[in-house]
């Protein structure tokens, strides 16, 4: 297995920096996901870990070897393109055995490993079919075949799904997930720009934004308790949903206090994080409101139906929250896994979420103060104590 160290990687492209000072490390046998929109870098960024480019600033590492001014062929790395980059003329049989006839392996070789691959990713079937008669799913699996043939410790996948429809895009992301663990000691780095493929698939995942590394670290991590609000918003379907506060003091008790008065949230036991701001943004993930109150401790919030979007199993549901008629609205959307018959639009209910399952930042730095966990799990301790 290959452990990858990227140090203070930069590229600049026409004058812009498209990679800023980029520095992190891949462990060894770790499907680890480069997350981030369109134009973060991560097909540059894939590209110079195979050599394709090279960095203006910066070193490349490859298990402790400096590889950052070696051409591809001395990597030992494997890449599958978002565009498959096939060989229309070939049969899917020559694609994958192209980089071993390369090699000038023995035929009866070549014979054996593709037979050996083609299993393994379920195309036996199409190896004497021309790349114009499969489909987009088998093209996916050809190029990555072809990868994976090659015997390559090291193998980056820079966005293969995106060209998919979406049931293929579902069964490929099942199977990149079983062939990395049955294909053995290899490293996998995979380029999406789509936080929840990157959940589903990946261990441990970078947050690539304006080119610049926002988080590393296990996949769960980086969803529980994101650095800042970029991140915290990129890994929430749908977006986000942000409340301006502030800090409230009565009698002996302190609270982030939304501005309009929709909710307050006892922060007392770790008040000193948030003695040094003046305003904070509660963030909760649309998944995480319910349509019914689960506990005594459950916030309520009145709001009205705008609109519901029904998407077969599951129903997002646009809101506006209100205290008053009066008051400034807030949009909010909730994720419902599930049909709803019984909510029309204007209609006025009241949604609920828990105070373990918020996340506070500073109104200006856009930095992570407090998650809800850290906060009710130190007023436990607290009510112990008394």
């Amino acid at each position: 297995m290959v452990k990858v160290v990227l140090e203070n990687i930069t590229k600049r492209i026409a004058g812009k920096t498209v990679l800023d000072n980029v520095s992190f490390e891949v462990e060894s046998g770790t499907i680890t996901s480069v997350v981030g929109p369109a134009g973060a870098g991560k097909s540059t960024l894939l590209k110079i870990i195979a050599g394709v480019d090279y960095p203006d600033s910066g070193r490349v590492l490859i298990d402790g070897k400096d590889v950052t001014d070696l051409p591809p062929r001395e990597r030992d790395v494997a890449m599958v393109f978002q565009t498959y980059a096939l060989y229309p003329h070939m049969k899917v049989f020559d694609n994958i055995a192209f980089p071993l006839k390369v090699k000038k392996m023995p035929e009866q070789e070549i014979k054996r490993r593709v037979k050996e691959i083609a299993e393994l990713l379920g195309i036996t079937h199409i190896l004497q079919r021309t790349i114009y008669e499969i489909s987009g799913g088998e093209a996916q699996r050809t190029a990555l075949a072809r990868a994976l043939v090659r015997g390559s410790r090291l193998v980056l996948l820079d966005e293969p799904l995106t060209n998919l429809d979406y049931k293929i895009r579902e069964k490929m992301r099942a199977e990149l997930k079983r062939i990395s663990r049955e294909f053995g000691k290899v490293t996998w780095i995979y380029a999406t720009p789509d936080a929840r493929e990157a959940m589903a698939i990946s261990s441990h995942t970078v947050f690539l934004y304006e080119g610049r590394v926002m988080q590393v670290g296990p996949v769960e991590d980086v969803y529980k308790t994101p650095r800042d609000l970029i991140t915290a918003s990129y890994f929430s379907y749908p977006r986000l949903n942000t409340f301006e506060c502030d800090l409230f003091k009565m009698v002996d008790r302190y609270y982030v206090r939304e501005l309009t008065g929709l909710f307050r949230v006892d922060v007392t036991p770790i008040v000193d994080r948030f003695k040094n701001s003046d305003r904070f943004i509660v963030g909760v993930r649309p998944s995480d409101f319910k349509l019914t109150k689960a506990s005594k401790k459950s916030i309520g919030i009145p709001a009205v139906i705008r609109l519901m979007e029904s998407m077969g199993s599951d129903t997002v549901i646009h809101l506006e929250a209100q205290l008053t008629p009066a008051a400034r609205a807030t949009e909010l959307q909730i994720f419902y896994p599930g049909i709803l018959t019984e909510y029309q639009i204007g209609q006025r209910i009241i949604v609920y979420f828990e105070p373990e399952d918020i996340l506070i930042f500073d109104g200006n730095t856009k930095k992570l103060k407090a998650t809800g966990e850290e906060i009710m799990s130190m007023q436990r301790m607290e009510d112990k104590e008394s």
